[in-house]
């Protein structure tokens, strides 16, 4: 959401230009440009003023986005920063003044211009109390009854830095939310806030702006927004980060009800440790801090970069080694949804509210036990013990995102069904998307030991909401083996295959369906065949498939952590689907020997192949020599697949 204030042409004046809030909310952080309201000549200087304004668009306009930062915001501002210390006395512009909404009083006074005053306001004793700088003296003015002041442009200064915050104003008066606002660090960035919140506090009330810099060579277009003496823009985003989660299913033949979740108290747990059960709700083991709990926020703001003079938010407090998230959607006995667009949520889809944890370096570890059952035939099968991780990469919540993960449950599982026996094969989840306004991003995991976990990004975009990519996305895929993302090279422990079906309908493409289509012997019988793409830059990529160690992360920025990257992947059919498999171990087999065999086990060339794997054993010039060494499995391998669909662009 954007907020503006355009000033009155004939003017000499600073008018504060507020953009706000795309707080946890789909908005882009696209600019735009409200129409000019009347003309107000005036004599002499004209005071700042504040301002919401958008057009109709997707985003809240003037009182509905004030409503948002419950009506007020405090700004503090200075001007001639020449440092990272305090400003002289003199410099200080605003210092923490209150700035209030009230519908229909624009141009009432000169000061107010888009329905936001600040002029006359004085402080109760609890603001004055609970806001303050750094070296705890009040920077609201000072007495309880001294008023706020009209504050006017000084083209002597070099410069204007403005940052602001708003808070629950009852949060506020009662102490459960106190602001310092630091004046001075080793270098200018440091220049933010210390915030400390009571465990009744209510955090997704809570935004910081941006650091806004206005020098005096800025232009002399006062009109432009950030000119100097023109509209001053302020970012202000949520403190607050909010996730959920939605599981589906896909076993053709059976509906699936969730049982149990597990979860350890401890950080970091192993899988087997991992043994309190929850039968209410959505429950892992992912280090976070939660919302109900007290906290202090300190923020600075980044130095360099695409987030330079953004907030940077690091939290203190107590924090939890798991999370059990508020609803009862995903409790047990409940069938779960067959369709990734219709997931079934916990709490129907609401977000829960947990601080940002940008520096993150533990996975999500999630433990399961899930029921198969068969409506026709009353057949169940009880799977339990399923697990998945998700990389610590991508569980680095930043603040005003929202972040969705799905879970996909298909016969690819990795629990048991009894007397200790892994099967059906891994879970798959599809995981993680992201709202906020600087964008969206999907990631999607799948659920075994390992996991593999890809994302898709298009014109510097994340791709959501398709099934799975759309054409020309870059696709990454990071694969997850036990407590450590894999190195892996591709060619070796990782392939990239077409996978192509004579028959979709009943033999669709699914992780299982291709491990067991790669392990069987027969050739020209198969409903499901996998073509090796590993050198593909042409039909299927416009690059060949590639290890990297860099990828885009969804706030524009990048992240270090191996990767495969399908670069501009083109779109498959009904009957196509890419697969990365990735090979933990191998299987191996027994050879016992030379053993007759009927003439019909060669083909027409003479090749032989073992009855289990489809490995040339052995090739004869004389295809009538009716010998081969029989070859019998000795050890099962362990492997992982993700199936990768991508949709054509639109």
């Amino acid at each position: 959401m954007k907020m503006n204030v355009l000033p009155p042409p004939a003017m000499r004046n600073i008018t504060l230009f507020m953009l706000a809030l795309a707080a946890l909310t789909a908005c882009t952080s696209d600019t735009f440009v409200g129409s000019e309201e009347e003309e107000r000549l005036a004599k002499g200087e004209t005071p700042i003023s504040f301002g919401f304004d958008v057009p109709a668009a997707t985003r809240a306009s003037g009182a509905e986005a004030a409503t948002a930062l419950g009506n007020q915001f405090i700004v503090y501002g200075e001007k001639s920063e020449d440092g990272a210390t305090a400003p002289a006395a003199g410099n200080y512009v605003f210092p923490n003044y209150q700035v209030n909404y009230a519908a229909n009083t624009a141009y009432t006074t000169t000061s107010n211009t888009k329905n936001w005053e600040y002029v006359g306001y004085t402080h109760s004793s609890e603001y004055q109390t609970n806001i303050k700088t750094k070296d705890g003296s009040s920077a609201a003015v000072g007495a309880s009854n001294a008023a706020q002041t009209i504050k006017y442009w000084d083209y002597s200064a070099t410069n204007y830095v403005f940052t602001a915050v708003s808070a629950q104003q009852s949060d506020i008066s009662a102490g459960n939310v106190t602001i310092q606002k630091n004046t001075s660090g080793s270098t200018v960035f440091d220049k933010g806030y210390t915030v400390t919140l009571s465990d009744i506090a209510d955090p997704t009330k809570l935004y910081f702006s941006d650091r806004q810099v206005i020098s005096s060579g800025s232009g002399t277009d006062r009109t432009a927004p950030n000119a100097y003496g023109g509209n001053v823009t302020l970012t202000f985003r949520n403190a607050a980060s909010q996730i959920r989660v939605g599981m589906y299913e896909t076993i053709d033949g059976y509906e699936v009800k969730i049982k149990k979740f597990y979860y350890q108290k401890e950080a970091n747990p192993a899988f087997a440790t991992m043994s309190t059960p929850v039968t209410t709700n959505f429950t892992a083991n992912v280090p976070n801090l939660s919302t109900a709990n007290a906290a202090t926020l300190t923020v600075t703001y980044y130095a360099d970069g695409t987030r330079v003079n953004q907030p940077k938010i690091a939290v203190t407090g107590t924090a939890a080694n798991y999370i059990t998230l508020a609803g009862s959607g995903l409790a047990a006995d409940v069938t779960l949804a067959t369709a990734a667009n219709s997931p079934t949520y916990d709490n129907s889809g609401s977000f829960t509210t947990v601080f940002p944890q940008e520096s993150n370096d533990k996975n999500l570890m999630l433990k399961l036990d899930y029921q198969l059952y068969n409506s026709k035939t009353g057949e169940t099968i009880n799977v339990t013990g399923a697990t998945a991780e998700i990389p610590a990469a991508y569980l680095q919540w930043k603040p005003n995102y929202k972040y969705t993960y799905l879970f996909k449950i298909s016969r690819n599982t990795n629990g048991s069904t009894g007397q200790g026996v892994v099967g059906l094969y891994p879970i798959t989840f599809d995981a993680v998307s992201i709202e906020a306004e600087n964008g969206e991003a999907e990631y999607i995991t799948t659920v075994s030991e390992p996991s593999i976990t890809t994302f898709g990004v298009k014109a510097g975009k994340y791709q959501v909401d398709k099934d799975e990519y759309e054409a020309g996305s870059d696709i990454y895929a990071t694969i997850k083996d036990g407590s450590s993302v894999v190195d892996f090279t591709l060619g070796t422990n990782v392939n990239v295959y077409l996978a192509t079906t004579t028959d979709a309908t009943n033999f669709p493409i699914t992780e299982a369906s291709v491990a067991e289509s790669l392990a069987e012997i027969s050739t020209g019988t198969k409903k499901i065949t996998t073509t090796l793409k590993n050198t593909d830059g042409t039909t299927s990529f416009t690059a060949a498939p590639a290890k990297v160690t860099t990828v885009p992360t969804e706030d524009g920025l990048t992240t270090t952590i191996n990767a495969l990257k399908l670069t501009g992947a083109k779109a498959t059919t009904a009957t196509t689907a890419y697969v990365i498999e990735y090979i933990k171990t191998a299987a191996t087999y027994n050879t016992t020997g030379d053993t007759y065999v009927d003439q019909t086990a060669f083909d027409a060339a003479g090749t032989l192949y073992s009855d289990a794997d489809g490995t040339t054993v052995a090739t004869y010039a004389d295809s009538s020599t009716p010998y081969y060494k029989r070859v019998s499995l000795k050890t099962m391998g362990t492997y992982a697949y993700k199936v990768i669909r991508v949709a054509a662009a639109p």
